[in-house]
Protein backbone atom coordinates (compact mmCIF):
# COMPACT_ATOMS: atom_id res chain seq x y z
CA UNK A 1 0.00 0.00 0.00
CA UNK A 2 1.22 3.86 -0.85
CA UNK A 3 -0.15 6.44 1.54
CA UNK A 4 0.52 10.19 0.18
CA UNK A 5 0.77 12.54 2.73
CA UNK A 6 1.25 16.34 2.50
CA UNK A 7 4.36 18.21 4.31
CA UNK A 8 2.21 18.49 7.39
CA UNK A 9 1.42 14.92 7.61
CA UNK A 10 -1.84 15.21 5.89
CA UNK A 11 -3.22 12.60 3.33
CA UNK A 12 -3.25 13.92 -0.16
CA UNK A 13 -6.27 12.91 -2.42
CA UNK A 14 -5.58 12.42 -6.02
CA UNK A 15 -2.37 12.07 -6.25
CA UNK A 16 -1.11 9.39 -9.13
CA UNK A 17 0.78 6.91 -7.96
CA UNK A 18 3.08 4.57 -10.24
CA UNK A 19 5.73 2.24 -10.94
CA UNK A 20 8.44 3.96 -12.92
CA UNK A 21 11.16 1.23 -12.35
CA UNK A 22 9.98 -3.13 -11.92
CA UNK A 23 11.97 -6.42 -12.19
CA UNK A 24 9.53 -7.51 -14.75
CA UNK A 25 6.89 -5.96 -16.64
CA UNK A 26 4.03 -3.83 -15.34
CA UNK A 27 1.66 -1.92 -17.58
CA UNK A 28 2.37 1.68 -17.82
CA UNK A 29 -0.75 3.09 -16.12
CA UNK A 30 -1.06 5.12 -12.68
CA UNK A 31 -4.05 4.70 -9.97
CA UNK A 32 -5.03 7.82 -7.51
CA UNK A 33 -5.50 8.31 -4.01
CA UNK A 34 -8.48 8.03 -2.59
CA UNK A 35 -9.31 10.58 0.00
CA UNK A 36 -7.49 8.89 3.08
CA UNK A 37 -4.37 9.46 0.84
CA UNK A 38 -3.98 5.30 -0.03
CA UNK A 39 -3.49 3.46 -3.41
CA UNK A 40 -3.02 -0.46 -3.54
CA UNK A 41 -0.65 -0.92 -6.02
CA UNK A 42 0.01 -4.82 -6.71
CA UNK A 43 3.59 -5.80 -7.53
CA UNK A 44 3.25 -8.99 -10.06
CA UNK A 45 6.48 -10.41 -8.69
CA UNK A 46 9.36 -9.91 -5.92
CA UNK A 47 12.45 -7.44 -6.27
CA UNK A 48 12.84 -3.98 -6.01
CA UNK A 49 10.64 -1.51 -7.46
CA UNK A 50 10.53 1.95 -7.85
CA UNK A 51 7.42 3.96 -7.24
CA UNK A 52 6.70 7.20 -8.60
CA UNK A 53 4.00 9.80 -6.96
CA UNK A 54 2.35 12.73 -8.68
CA UNK A 55 0.64 15.54 -6.82
CA UNK A 56 -0.22 18.61 -9.12
CA UNK A 57 3.25 19.87 -10.39
CA UNK A 58 5.09 17.72 -7.38
CA UNK A 59 6.35 14.85 -8.11
CA UNK A 60 8.92 12.29 -5.91
CA UNK A 61 9.95 8.79 -6.59
CA UNK A 62 10.76 5.71 -3.40
CA UNK A 63 12.21 2.55 -4.24
CA UNK A 64 10.60 -0.39 -2.18
CA UNK A 65 11.73 -4.38 -1.80
CA UNK A 66 8.75 -6.69 -2.22
CA UNK A 67 9.66 -10.31 -1.24
CA UNK A 68 7.92 -13.33 -2.02
CA UNK A 69 4.25 -13.80 -0.69
CA UNK A 70 5.07 -10.60 0.56
CA UNK A 71 3.40 -7.16 0.45
CA UNK A 72 4.87 -3.51 1.48
CA UNK A 73 3.79 -0.37 2.76
CA UNK A 74 5.05 3.02 2.16
CA UNK A 75 4.38 6.57 2.85
CA UNK A 76 5.66 9.37 0.37
CA UNK A 77 5.76 13.25 1.69
CA UNK A 78 4.92 15.57 -0.91
CA UNK A 79 5.59 19.21 -0.97
CA UNK A 80 2.39 20.64 -2.98
CA UNK A 81 2.84 24.09 -4.71
CA UNK A 82 2.50 27.18 -2.80
CA UNK A 83 2.60 24.67 0.27
CA UNK A 84 4.80 26.06 3.11
CA UNK A 85 7.19 23.28 4.79
CA UNK A 86 5.53 24.44 7.83
CA UNK A 87 6.38 23.21 12.04
CA UNK A 88 4.04 23.44 14.60
CA UNK A 89 1.21 24.99 14.34
CA UNK A 90 0.10 27.41 17.40
CA UNK A 91 -2.03 26.48 19.93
Amino acid sequence: MVSVVNSAGRPVAGASVMFTQAPVAVPDVAGLTGTDGRFVLGAPAPGRYRIGVRAGEAWREHEVAVEAGGAASIEVTIQLSGEINDGPKPG
